[in-house]
């Protein structure tokens, strides 16, 4: 063991469980714990960098450094070259760049972390979802009857929900096998996220959640398809109980389902048309940003605009937008684009794009490549975890900016740590052997 013994039994996995438990409830807790999590990080790689390289391979360690880092080498070379310096403009790929370290001390301390997920993340879709019921009603208020937390917005709060709910529907077969207890855990967790999901009213958040099922279906079905074979009874009680739920939930929620999707047809034609009142719709003004966006990028495609400077160059090309977009153009520049590319794209330029790109194509190849050669079955889940989650930011990230927000890139950093370090373990029983 190469931390001390309690240290790796006791604090970090407490301070792992904290951190998902609060994520969505707590703010600032995901922040605080990932900055304390990468301080012992680097004194682990700083200690046995040596080692540490012969074990988990040079190769993947630059492409887990080269992920982690990208994001804050593009936000540089943008400031180097053409924008003024932001120390602000940091905060989101720090906390993504120390995501490295955290899986540094994760694989060293080499405890079962996957176990330790599949417990404590459904429990913080339950508490979030008993938050929202009976503490949270003024916010949700607030929001026009759609969830939302004091610190989370609804398209957030969908997003995420979206994610962690599927998440936990993928440990429900990869736990089948375990103690029932373990399973109910895992179905409530469910349950409690997708019904947070529908309510915050997020449509990214249900196309994500669709997104993540498929996905989820073409790397598990083997899984399941050999869970079906050896407890079909309990397997067709789940499933039972799963169709169940939805058509309960969707038979009583029919009138709002049907309201947040009668209308993308109309508000779609409305932006075809040029209409002046895309503000005022929300697929509408979704599109018009997404419009604006475009036309700015081609004015600075390479480094873009900046994180905190692009109101100002607004002002100097608003000449070049059209009048139609001058609503969207507002919230844009109150907002954000609602899209990860193009908020990277005018931050950063192209250089954001490709560091977006290599911030979650980095671990989707380190998981797809876990997938062929884990020796073990929790790597292989985590892989198949590992990719279910890259899915699900990509498409969230497509209508919602996911990795803005420093508890968003906290959590983003510790989550592919966790399933990093499980995914590319070495079978326990073997793990004293060379290498």
């Amino acid at each position: 063991m190469l931390i001390h013994q309690k240290l790796s039994e006791k604090l970090i996995p407490i301070l792992i469980s904290l951190s998902v438990l609060g994520y969505l409830s707590i703010r600032g807790i995901t922040n605080a714990i990932t900055i304390g999590l990468a301080l012992l990080g680097l004194w682990v790689w700083i200690r046995n960098f040596q080692s540490i390289k012969n074990i988990v391979g040079l190769k993947k360690l630059v492409i887990i450094a080269i992920a982690s880092g990208s994001l804050l080498i593009a936000t540089l070379l943008s400031q180097i070259f053409k924008n003024p310096f932001q120390i602000s403009s940091f905060d989101g790929p720090s906390r993504i760049f120390i995501g490295f370290f955290i899986f540094i001390l994760l694989y060293q301390t080499r405890k079962k972390w996957l176990e330790i997920l599949s417990i404590v993340l459904p429990i913080s879709l339950i508490l979030l979802f008993l938050n929202l019921v009976f503490v949270d009603q003024n916010y949700i208020s607030n929001w026009g009857g759609r969830y939302a937390s004091y610190f989370v917005d609804p398209n957030t709060l969908g997003g995420q929900t979206a994610i962690l709910s599927v998440l936990c529907l993928s440990l429900l077969f990869y736990k089948f096998n375990q103690p029932v207890l373990y399973q109910v855990n895992l179905l409530i967790g469910f349950m409690s996220g997708f019904i947070v999901m529908f309510q915050a009213q997020s449509r990214g958040g249900w196309i994500a959640f669709a997104a993540m099922l498929i996905c989820m279906s073409f790397l598990q079905y083997q899984t399941i398809k050999k869970i079906f074979q050896k407890n079909r009874n309990r397997f067709t009680f789940f499933i039972i109980i799963l169709f169940t739920f939805f058509f309960a939930f969707l038979l009583f929620n029919y009138d709002q389902f049907l309201s947040r999707l009668s209308p993308i047809g109309a508000e779609i034609s409305l932006w075809k048309d040029g209409s002046q009142n895309l503000g005022q719709t929300s697929v509408g003004a979704r599109l018009g940003m997404w419009e604006v966006s475009f036309l700015l990028i081609q004015e600075s495609p390479l480094f873009g605009f900046g994180e905190q400077n692009l109101r100002d160059s607004i002002f100097s090309l608003s000449e070049k937008i059209p009048t139609n977009l001058s609503e969207p153009l507002a919230i844009l520049i109150g907002t954000g684009p609602h899209s990860d590319i193009l908020a990277k794209l005018l931050a950063n330029g192209l250089f954001g794009f490709v560091a977006y790109i290599a911030t979650l194509g980095g671990p989707a190849y380190l998981f797809f490549n876990s997938l062929k050669h884990a020796n073990h079955k929790s790597a292989q889940a985590a892989a198949n975890l590992g990719l279910i989650y890259i899915c699900g930011l990509f498409v969230c990230g497509l209508f919602n900016e996911t990795l803005s927000l420093k508890y968003l890139c906290s959590f983003y950093a510790m989550m592919v740590a966790i399933l990093l370090a499980s995914a590319l373990s070495i079978d326990p029983a073997t793990q004293n052997e060379p290498q």
